[in-house]
Formats: C-alpha cells, sequence, structure tokens
C-alpha cells in the first residue's frame, strides 16, 4: 500500500449536506487538522475540451469481466448481477451517458484541489478525481441498486468501485459483497457512535419520567428512529412492531407500554391496530436531551428493516443508537443487523418479517428483566470496544497508515 505521511493534508469531498449527513464530520474527528472538508461543485463551461475529459470512458470488457450471474445467499438468495452499460441509472439517478458529462464538469474542481489523496461520499465524482491524478476513497454510505428487488449495480459504479484506492463500506455485508464480486481494496469502516456527542448513559431517565410519570414503572416497548417513505411505501417496517404489541397487549395486562418516536403518521397506524396503552412522542434533534433520556428509559428497543436493500444491508445509525442505551434489542435479522448483533448475546433476533416471532420476544423481555440487562450490558459494551469512535478512528489511520 502507498503511504500516506503524517504531514500529508487530506481532502475529504461531498454532495451532501453535512448537518444531515454527517460522516464527514466524523472522519474528521479521526484524522484531525490533516482533513480538509470540500463541498462537490461543478464548473460550468468547461464541458468541452479534451484535456478536461481524461481517462473516464468505461472499458466494457473489464467491467464485464467479473460479471457476477449466480446467487449470493444473503436472505433468500437475492441475484446480483451487473447490468449492461447504458442499461441502469446512477446513484444520482442519470444514465451512463448523463453521468459522464457531469463527471467532466467535476474535473475542474479537483484540479484546484491541492491536496492528492481525496475521500469521496459514495461514487459521484470519483471518477473526475481519478482523472486528475488523485488518490481516491471512496466511502461508500450505502450500495445503490437500478433495481428495487435485488442489487443489480451501475456499470459507472462497479467501474470506480474497482479503480479505487481504497473503499470505506459502511456494514459488513457490504464489505463482503464487493469482495465477492471482485472489488478487493474494500474495508470496513462502520459508522459507530461518538459517545462525545451521543451518550444516553450520561443522562438521567428523570427527564423523560417528569414529562410522563405515569410510565414509570412500566415496561417501555418501542421504536425512535425515523420512517422512511419511498414511492410511496414505508421501508423501514415499523408498522410490525405496532402489530407484534398489538399480539402481546392484553397479555401483559397493562404492565407495558408501546412507545413510539418517529413521524406522526405512524399514529393512523395505531389506531388502525386499536392499540390502548400507548404513547406518541414528537421527534426531535437525534441527540436532545430528552430523547437520551427516552432512549435509556426504553425497557425494550425494536429495531425493523424490509428488503428495501439501502435497508437491507445496512449497519443503521439507530441500531448503534439503541446499543449505546442499555434496555434490550429485539431486531429483525438482516445481512447487515447480523454483522453487528448476535442472538442472545446483545440482541433478541428475530426473522425478518416474523411479527408472530417479534411478539414473543417482547412478551419474554417484559417477564425477564436479568435477560434484558444482560442483552443491553453486551451491547454497550460492544459500543465501547468496537463501536466508538476512537476504535474507529484508529482504524482509519491505520488503513491510511498513518498510524
Amino acid at each position: 500500500m502507498t503511504r500516506i505521511m503524517n504531514n500529508e493534508a487530506i481532502a475529504y469531498v461531498t454532495g451532501l449536506n453535512i448537518n444531515t449527513y454527517p460522516r464527514p464530520l466524523f472522519i474528521k474527528r479521526a484524522l484531525g487538522d490533516s482533513l480538509k472538508l470540500y463541498r462537490l461543485r461543478t464548473i460550468i463551461g468547461h464541458l468541452r475540451g479534451e484535456d478536461e475529459f481524461t481517462d473516464v470512458n468505461i472499458n466494457t470488457e473489464d467491467v464485464m469481466e467479473n460479471y457476477v450471474n449466480n446467487a449470493l445467499h444473503a436472505g433468500k438468495n437475492l441475484i446480483y448481477m451487473l447490468p449492461r452499460v447504458h442499461d441502469c441509472v446512477r446513484i444520482d439517478r442519470v444514465d451512463e451517458f448523463t453521468a459522464l458529462s457531469i463527471e467532466s464538469l467535476y474535473v475542474p474542481f479537483f484540479r484546484k484541489i491541492r491536496e492528492r489523496t481525496v475521500i469521496i461520499l459514495n461514487t459521484v465524482g470519483a471518477l473526475a478525481a481519478m482523472s486528475t491524478g488523485k488518490r481516491v476513497v471512496i466511502d461508500l454510505m450505502d450500495l445503490w441498486s437500478c433495481s428495487a428487488e435485488g442489487l443489480r449495480l451501475n456499470a459507472l459504479d462497479y467501474h470506480v468501485l474497482r479503480r479505487a484506492w481504497q473503499v470505506w463500506a459502511w456494514s459488513r455485508a457490504i464489505t463482503a459483497l464487493l469482495r465477492r464480486i471482485g472489488i478487493s481494496n474494500v474495508r470496513y469502516v462502520p459508522f459507530g457512535i461518538d459517545l462525545g456527542r451521543f451518550d444516553p448513559m450520561r443522562v438521567s431517565t428523570s427527564i423523560f419520567f417528569e414529562r410522563y410519570r405515569d410510565l414509570e414503572g412500566k415496561v417501555l416497548i418501542g421504536y425512535s428512529g425515523g420512517m422512511w417513505i419511498v414511492n410511496g411505501k414505508e421501508r423501514i417496517g415499523v408498522e410490525k412492531i405496532i402489530r407484534a404489541f398489538k399480539l402481546i397487549e392484553d397479555r401483559v395486562k397493562g404492565d407495558a407500554v408501546l412507545v413510539m418516536q418517529t413521524s406522526r403518521s405512524v399514529i393512523p397506524m395505531i389506531k388502525k391496530y386499536g392499540i390502548r396503552n400507548y404513547v406518541y412522542i414528537s421527534q426531535t434533534r437525534f441527540n436532545d436531551p430528552f430523547r437520551l433520556s427516552l432512549l435509556r428509559a426504553m425497557d425494550i428497543k425494536v429495531l425493523t428493516a424490509t428488503k428495501y436493500l439501502p435497508v437491507y444491508l445496512s449497519e443503521r445509525t439507530t441500531m448503534f443508537q439503541y446499543m449505546t442505551s442499555e434496555g434490550a434489542i429485539i431486531a429483525e435479522k438482516t445481512p447487515g443487523v447480523l454483522g453487528v448483533l448476535k442472538h442472545m448475546y446483545n440482541a433478541y433476533m428475530v426473522n425478518l418479517g416474523d411479527v408472530n416471532a417479534m411478539a414473543q420476544a417482547m412478551l419474554e423481555l417484559v417477564n425477564d428483566r436479568k435477560l434484558r440487562n444482560y442483552l443491553g450490558g453486551n451491547a454497550r459494551k460492544d459500543i465501547e470496544t468496537k463501536y466508538n469512535i476512537n476504535v474507529i478512528s484508529h482504524n482509519i489511520r491505520k488503513y491510511l497508515e498513518l498510524n
């Protein structure tokens, strides 16, 4: 591996808002002043000119050399395959011809960046950076698929993933998958948690119970996170929590309460199933003291999923947040989640889509405080030893050979 000198500056480039997608700030914590942040942008007027459009053509034979036409057994045998060139939109939802034109507009931008090593959030802009001689690290948030039913890689994305100096995948499942299809330069760099900014264990549960006094002494089961509507479908699977709680509500006789902190669109779902013992809580800032107190107060936190690939293969931020706050986690099995959570060690795992099993897990954990404490204690220990920013920072510096 090419070594980066300790005093060598590194650029992080993103086209996303770092207030919404704070990964660049996380990497900056790891690298300190040696990292400079840039906002990706095009420079209109530089589309023409051979000197600004060099080395950006896809070698179709090279792309198809590692064509994957077999089933990878992640879940229920999804078929992963590479598309034909010009057959599939890219992550920014444009076809290859348009994508290449846009990449050419990024070339002058990368020429002005003095840093030789460039970390780019996702694949957009990577080809332009490579064409200017940059040593490119692709910080891969999601593995974009052209199909909602399975993983179908865009040929341009596949090309830059293979040519990049390094690819940092945010989940073990994506890391393994990329290696399986011939991308050997991939490393696992989870998002993890910065306990300096997000630590429910430093906040008292009294902040929550002062507002909801009647819940004190109850077993709180629920969810604190977002709902993701894509093409009219909710892709997180939050409704399954409500369905599972409905199956046990009469059996727990009011000793357990469903607590849902998410979008208000969950309220009609709760009413549809006739849940009596519930509390809806409006969304707050991710590390608001009230939310931190809520997470610590919740005895059982449920992590649902669907086969929507950005959820199915990911290690969700919500999962790491749950792990910081002790209390038990019930999680549906997906390739992404199974990279971090283990059944009856740091979570109670159920098969994806099995609402009856989720309800049974709720019932068992309601009645077993010792098990809740055991699972939650192990989850917190894993955060402290594997997924906190200090450990991840050490690994990032090692990958860049800065240690």
